[in-house]
């Protein structure tokens, strides 16, 4: 019988720049204090799984969240590895803004946005590019002989479209998944498919 394998999938905690309200993609925007404890307190969720790598995207927010879970657990420093797939979408002209900001700036933009018209922020990264990326990184990660289980730390983009391209979820399936800041989530491989076993966890 095949091991069974687990892919975990953590968000990051609370930047020094609101994660919360604004969107951050591609800035990079670190940890808030509040942000570090949120990532402390996942720690007994993660507590006795014998995690075999952590793959972290590189902005510091992700990265940060994946050395102080590996820290908290016990790991061995090189277990750990940057991806650099799973970098958040970027807004372009729009990082750092709250919705009311953006909405202030580009008004067309969020009108048309809002309607499902635009694929991209101004100057970012189209969603289709992106939805691509990161199904690649993710198909690519269950690709590699690893068994038992491996935990992935990043964005809500990034958690939310591995999710959906190793279950082949549509586009509403998608934007109804919910995966707030610190939070966990675990997929489950089974007969060669993979199954969402628990999503957006938290304390």
């Amino acid at each position: 019988m095949t091991e069974a394998r687990r892919l975990w999938l953590v968000r990051h905690g609370e930047t020094e720049g609101q994660s919360s309200i604004r969107y951050h993609g591609r800035n990079d925007v670190p940890l808030s204090h509040a942000g570090r404890q949120q990532i402390r307190a996942l720690l007994p969720l993660l507590r006795g799984v014998p995690f075999c790598a952590v793959v972290h995207s590189p902005l510091s927010r992700a990265a940060e969240s994946a050395a102080i879970l590996a820290e908290g657990l016990s790991l061995d420093a090189a277990l750990l590895r940057v991806d650099e797939r799973l970098r958040e979408i970027s807004f372009g002209a729009c990082e750092g803004m709250t919705r009311e900001e953006i909405d202030a700036a580009h008004p067309t933009f969020w009108r048309d946005n809002e309607q499902g018209l635009l694929d991209a922020f101004p100057g970012g990264e189209p969603r289709g590019r992106f939805a691509a990326r990161v199904a690649a990184a993710a198909n690519e990660l269950v690709g590699e002989p690893w068994r038992g289980d491996l935990l992935l730390v990043a964005h809500r983009g990034i958690v939310k479209h591995t999710i959906a391209a190793l279950l082949s979820l549509g586009a509403a399936e998608l934007d109804a998944l919910g995966v707030e800041l610190a939070s966990v989530s675990v997929l489950r491989e089974h007969d060669g498919a993979w199954r969402l076993d628990v999503l957006g966890m938290r304390p």
